[in-house]
C-alpha cells in the first residue's frame, strides 16, 4: 500500500470532496473530533500538505485552534498546512476568526508564510510551513 502524502479535512458542510485513493479525506462534524481526525491515517513526517476547509458560519463551532499542534508532527520537513476560511453568500471573514487561524498556525509550531484572499467570494487561505526541508531558516547574509 502506498503512503499518501496529502490530507484534506473539511469541517461541517464547508465543502464535499469525493474520497480518493490519492488523498486522505476526512469530514469533521464536531470540534472535539478535529484533533484526532488523522489518527491512524498518517504517520509522523509522512505528509507534504494538509488542507483544512471551514466555513465562516461554522468557524466558532468547529475550528479547534489547539489541533494544529497535533498535525504539525505529521508534516514532512518543509511540509505545508493551509487553512481555508470560506465566506461566500455575502459573508465577510471575521477579524477574530482570521486572528485565531494565524495564531494557531504559529502556536502550533509552523512558520506563517502567506495570507491569500479570494477576490470573488472574500474567502481566505492561510498558509504555514513546517521548518526544515529545502526551506532554510538561516539568513542569507552569511
Amino acid at each position: 500500500m502506498t503512503q499518501l502524502s496529502s490530507a484534506l479535512l473539511t469541517l461541517g458542510d464547508a465543502m464535499f470532496f469525493k474520497p480518493t485513493d490519492e488523498v486522505i479525506c476526512e469530514r469533521v462534524t464536531a470540534k472535539e473530533d478535529l484533533v484526532g481526525a488523522l489518527d491512524g491515517k498518517a504517520e509522523d513526517s509522512s505528509l507534504d500538505v494538509i488542507h483544512i476547509v471551514v466555513g465562516e458560519k461554522d468557524f466558532d463551532r468547529l475550528y479547534d485552534e489547539d489541533s494544529i499542534s497535533a498535525f504539525q508532527p505529521l508534516l514532512k520537513d518543509g511540509g505545508e498546512l493551509t487553512v481555508h476560511l470560506l465566506c461566500g453568500d455575502g459573508r465577510m471573514a471575521g477579524e477574530d476568526s482570521m486572528n485565531t487561524i494565524q495564531a494557531s498556525l504559529v502556536v502550533g509550531g509552523l512558520r506563517f508564510e502567506q495570507l491569500a484572499q479570494g477576490i470573488e467570494d472574500g474567502s481566505y487561505a492561510f498558509t504555514a510551513r513546517k521548518g526544515g526541508g529545502d526551506e532554510s531558516d538561516d539568513d542569507d547574509d552569511e
